[in-house]
C-alpha cells in the first residue's frame, strides 16, 4: 500500500482514538463528580491538602428611601489579616501577594522585617481578587493570610436618617429599622467547594453537591423622601438650638395613604465619624420622639375637639359662646382660658373665631356637650391610646386615666388637649384624617420588602366629609386671617390651614412647656399634612406659632417645591409667589 493511500487510513485511526479519549475522559469526570463523588470528597476531605472551601459572603439587604436612594447599604470592603509567623518570608510569596491585592509587595516585606505581629488592611476588593488571593494562600500554605468580609454599612444620609434608620456594629444590628428588620435583611452565606492541585488552583471540576448557593438580604424600601427627610432634620435642628430645646420632631405624613415622607428628630447621631471611623453611640442614640415620646397633644387637639361635637350635631359652626376668661365644669372647679398670662377674656365668638384665637373654654364646652363615653370613644378611634403599626423598636402608646375621679373636668381638660398623651406619630395620624376627608389613614412607613408591596390598609371613616371640609376651613382661618395665631406663617400663592399649640409637660420630671404645630398644604385639597413638637423650649420663647411655627413654613415650603404644587388662590399684585 501507498504512503499517499494509507494517510487517509491514518487520519481516520486517529480521529477515532482521539474521539475515544475524549469520551473517556468525559465519562471519568462525571464518574468522579456523580458516582463517585462521595468518596472523593471524603478522601479529599480526610487529607485536607487538596480541598478548598469559600465562603460566599451574602450581602445584607439595602434600606432604601421611596425614590430609591439609599438610607442603608453594604460596602464593597473586605479586611485582608496577616499574622506574620505564619507565612512565608520568600520574596516570591510577597510578589504574588502583591499582584493579588494591589498592596506594594515592599510594604508586605518591610512590616514582616519589622518585626509586626499582624496587620489588616480594609480596603475594597473584587471577586476575582478574592478568588486570587484564595489561591494564593493555598498555594504557599499561608495558614496566617485571611479575608473576610467587613460587614460594614454606608449610611448616605447621616445623621438625617439615623433614628430611623438604626446602625450596625461590629456586624451586629442595634438599632432602629436595623435591628428591628434585621430579619429581613439578612440573608444566608453560600459556600463554594471544590478540588484543588498542588498549586492551589482550582481543578476543572466543583463539587456542586457539597456547594451551597448564597442568599441575598432582601431590601427594604422606605416611605421617606430622603430630600424632605434632610431638610426636615435641618429644619427641626435649628429650631431645637435655637430655642435651647431638649428635642424636637418634624414629621410630614401623605394624608390619603398614610405614608411617612419625613420623620425627622434632633438631637441625632452620626452612624460614622468624617473619618471613616465609627461614630459614638450616646446612650440615648436609639430614642426616637416620634413614636418613643409620650407628649400631651395641647392646643392642636382642640380642633379635632370641634370635629367631633360638630359631626355629633352638639355645635354648629356658626354657634357662640362667650368667653370670659375662664369656665367652671364644676361648682369646685376652674379652668382658664389662658394659664400661662392669667386670665384672657375672648369675649362672644363663634367656632371659628375659637379655633383661630385658640380658646380653651370652647374646646371645653364642646368635648362637656359631646359626653364622656362618645368622645373617648372618638379618642381611640384616633389611635391616640395605641401604638401604631409602623413595626419599629420601642414605640409607646397613649394613656388616659380612665380612672380620674373629677371626671368632668378631666374630660373639659381633654378637650384642649391635656389629661391625655400620645406620641406625636399618632397625633399626625389623627390630623391626617381630617386632611383626607374624615377617613382615618393608618401611619405607614415601610413601603415594599424586596419586590413584593406592602398593602396600604383600609381607612375608617371617623367623620362625614362635609364636616372635615368646614374643619378645613377653619384651621385656614389660623393662618389665613389677620386674627389668627399663624398669620406669620404665610406662603403667598398658597392656602394653608394649621393650628398652634402649647402644652405643658406632664409626669414627675421638671416642667416645661411643648410647643407644636400642625398644618396642611394646601389647605383646599392636602398633599402633605405636617406635625412639629418641640420639646422643653428655654430660650425665651415657648408658644407653638413662634417655636414650631417657622418649621412648618419651611417644610410647607419644602413640600410645594417637591411636589411642584401650583399657587392654590389668586394674588395681590404686590404680592409675589415665594416657596423658597
Amino acid at each position: 500500500m501507498s504512503q499517499v493511500a494509507s494517510s487517509p487510513v491514518r487520519i481516520t485511526w486517529a480521529a477515532r482514538g482521539m474521539g475515544a479519549l475524549f469520551v473517556l475522559a468525559a465519562f471519568s469526570q462525571l464518574k468522579l463528580q456523580t458516582v463517585e463523588q462521595r468518596g472523593t470528597l471524603a478522601l479529599a476531605e480526610k487529607t485536607r491538602r487538596f480541598t478548598l472551601s469559600r465562603t460566599d459572603y451574602a450581602r445584607r439587604g439595602a434600606i432604601l428611601a421611596s425614590d430609591g436612594k439609599p438610607l442603608a447599604q453594604d460596602e464593597d470592603a473586605t479586611e485582608l489579616n496577616i499574622q506574620f509567623s505564619k507565612i512565608p518570608k520568600s520574596e516570591a510569596f510577597f510578589l504574588a501577594l502583591g499582584a493579588a491585592t494591589g498592596i506594594p509587595a515592599s510594604e508586605f516585606q518591610a512590616l514582616a522585617a519589622s518585626g509586626q505581629k499582624q496587620r489588616t488592611w480594609r480596603q475594597p476588593m473584587s471577586a476575582e481578587q478574592s478568588a486570587e488571593i484564595a489561591r494564593v494562600k493555598a498555594e504557599w500554605r499561608a495558614d496566617g493570610l485571611s479575608l473576610a468580609r467587613t460587614g460594614r454599612r454606608a449610611y448616605p444620609l447621616g445623621d438625617a436618617a439615623a433614628c430611623v434608620v438604626g446602625v450596625v456594629r461590629q456586624g451586629k444590628p442595634v438599632l432602629g429599622l436595623e435591628a428591628s428588620k434585621s430579619r429581613i435583611l439578612t440573608g444566608e452565606d453560600g459556600m463554594r467547594v471544590g478540588l484543588t492541585d498542588k498549586r492551589g488552583a482550582f481543578l476543572p471540576m466543583r463539587l456542586v453537591q457539597a456547594s451551597k448557593e448564597r442568599r441575598d438580604g432582601s431590601n427594604i424600601t422606605l416611605t421617606l423622601d430622603s430630600d424632605l427627610q434632610t431638610e426636615a432634620t435641618d429644619a427641626v435642628r435649628k429650631a431645637v438650638e435655637l430655642n435651647k430645646a431638649d428635642n424636637g420632631v418634624a414629621l410630614v405624613m401623605d394624608p390619603k395613604t398614610g405614608n411617612l415622607i419625613a420623620m425627622a428628630n434632633w438631637p441625632s447621631f452620626s452612624p460614622y465619624q468624617p473619618d471613616g471611623t465609627e461614630g459614638d453611640l450616646r446612650d440615648n442614640s436609639g430614642y426616637n420622639p416620634s413614636y418613643m415620646a409620650q407628649l400631651e397633644p395641647g392646643s392642636t387637639f382642640k380642633i379635632l375637639t370641634l370635629a367631633k361635637a360638630l359631626d355629633v350635631g352638639a355645635v354648629q359652626m356658626g354657634s357662640i359662646i362667650h368667653c370670659s376668661g375662664e369656665f367652671h365644669p364644676t361648682e369646685r372647679t376652674r379652668i382658664r382660658c389662658d394659664s400661662h398670662h392669667g386670665n384672657r377674656a375672648h369675649g362672644t365668638i363663634d367656632s371659628v373665631k375659637a379655633i383661630a384665637k385658640s380658646c380653651n373654654v370652647a374646646a371645653a364646652t364642646w368635648a362637656l356637650k359631646v359626653h364622656r363615653e362618645p368622645f373617648l370613644q372618638y379618642v381611640r378611634d384616633l389611635g391616640l391610646l395605641s401604638r401604631s403599626t409602623l413595626g419599629v423598636p420601642g414605640e409607646a402608646h397613649g394613656n388616659f386615666n380612665y380612672a380620674e375621679p373629677a371626671q368632668q373636668l378631666q374630660l373639659a381638660t381633654v378637650g384642649f388637649g391635656q389629661s391625655i398623651t400620645c406620641t406625636p406619630v399618632t397625633l399626625l395620624g389623627a390630623f391626617g384624617m381630617l386632611a383626607n376627608g374624615g377617613v382615618r389613614m393608618e401611619p405607614r412607613l415601610v413601603e415594599r420588602i424586596g419586590t413584593t408591596e406592602m398593602p396600604i390598609e383600609p381607612g375608617k371613616r371617623l367623620i362625614k366629609p362635609e364636616t372635615a371640609r368646614e374643619l378645613l376651613q377653619c384651621m385656614e382661618a389660623v393662618i389665613e386671617t389677620d386674627a389668627g395665631t399663624g398669620k406669620e406663617l404665610r406662603i403667598p400663592g398658597y392656602r394653608l390651614g394649621g393650628k398652634t399649640g402649647t402644652a405643658q409637660k406632664v409626669g414627675k420630671g421638671p416642667k416645661g412647656y411643648v410647643s407644636n404645630f400642625v398644618g396642611f398644604v394646601p389647605a383646599d385639597d392636602p398633599k402633605a399634612v405636617i406635625l412639629v413638637m418641640v420639646n422643653n423650649p428655654k430660650g425665651g420663647k415657648y408658644y407653638g406659632a413662634t417655636v414650631a411655627g417657622p418649621v412648618f413654613k419651611r417644610l410647607a415650603q419644602a413640600v410645594i417645591r417637591r411636589y411642584h404644587l401650583p399657587p392654590s388662590k389668586p394674588l395681590n399684585q404686590k404680592e409675589p409667589i415665594s416657596v423658597e
